[in-house]
């Protein structure tokens, strides 16, 4: 089995596990926000590949919606729906504020998907490809080895956005509740997509204003003050490792499978040889990440 397809498949795999998981708790607001961050990947990534013409997919995956070149894979927007779901459980543990949560979830997707981006353009043809963008390692304000900084900062746009209006909801809305929970949920994504289009919209215009220092710049800021903050914080709260009974396995093995392919396939395609420092980053995001995950549970019906 190729990379490409081994990812997707990995996904499907990761994605079901938690929602029997999720089920299995009756975690129905969890569900629920699934739903919503779902709905925005789909609608916001086919948006993208229709109207950007910024990139588009390799059509070699199993599972793809719409035509070529401008399909998208299907796994993609549960993935969205899962890397939300599994960040506000990681920001969660934390006992920060509402927005302070909505950030770090958005700050714990991107900062794997900084090892997985660089990898996935590399990877069986890449499972997508900027246009224009030639690859290499090189690291400047247009790009981050190849991966546009407009990404990184979209993911910090969108994913806050639905974790706010979600953490906002749950206050209001019973979580049995379907009726309101269903109408909640439409909303929340019609409420993100309209955000993450217009900040994208600003980003992007920005940008050509810029010479792409805007997304760089606002993005390795962004990035930086929410690990700094996180990391006072955790050294404050003196938070501890749960004992093995109380982890979610599910959630664990959700951070571990996506780094694991990264770290893999960073050493799969030599680039632990030519950038070493990638590699030592990434084994300490994966390291940070799943200490995080087995940190004792704060709040409960998370």
């Amino acid at each position: 089995m190729n990379w490409l397809n081994a990812f997707e498949l990995m996904c499907y795999t990761i994605v079901a596990i938690m929602l029997v998981d999720l089920i299995r708790k009756k975690d129905y607001n969890s569900l629920f926000t699934f739903g919503s961050a779902t709905i925005v990947g789909f609608v916001m990534e086919l948006l993208a590949v229709a109207v950007t013409d910024i990139y588009y997919y390799n059509p070699n995956f199993w599972l793809n919606i719409g035509s070529e070149p401008k399909q998208f894979p299907v796994f993609g927007g549960f993935m969205w729906g899962g890397l939300t779901v599994c960040g506000i459980k990681l920001a969660q543990k934390l006992k920060l504020n509402k927005v302070m949560t909505a950030l770090c979830a958005g700050m714990f997707i991107v900062t794997m998907d900084i090892l997985l981006d660089v990898v996935a353009i590399r990877l069986d043809g890449g499972f997508w490809t900027w246009v224009g963008k030639p690859i290499n390692l090189d690291i400047t304000q247009h790009t981050f080895m190849s991966v546009i900084w407009v990404n990184f900062l979209g993911y910090m746009i969108e994913t806050p956005t639905v974790v706010w209006l979600t953490l906002n909801k749950r206050e209001k809305v019973a979580e049995k509740d379907w009726k309101k929970q269903t109408s909640s949920m439409v909303l929340i994504a019609l409420g993100a997509i309209l955000v993450t289009a217009i900040g994208s919209l600003i980003a992007l215009g920005l940008n050509a204003l810029t010479d792409d220092w805007f997304a760089c710049a606002t993005f390795v800021v962004l990035w930086v003050s929410l690990v700094t903050l996180l990391v006072k914080h955790c050294l404050k709260q003196k938070l501890r490792i749960a004992k093995p009974g109380r982890w979610n396995y599910p959630m664990l093995l959700f951070w571990m499978a996506m780094y694991a392919y990264c770290i893999v396939a960073i050493i799969g395609l030599g680039i632990h040889v030519a950038c070493p420092w990638l590699l030592v980053v990434g084994i300490i995001f994966a390291t940070a990440t799943v200490l995080c995950a087995m940190l004792e549970d704060i709040r409960m019906n998370v």
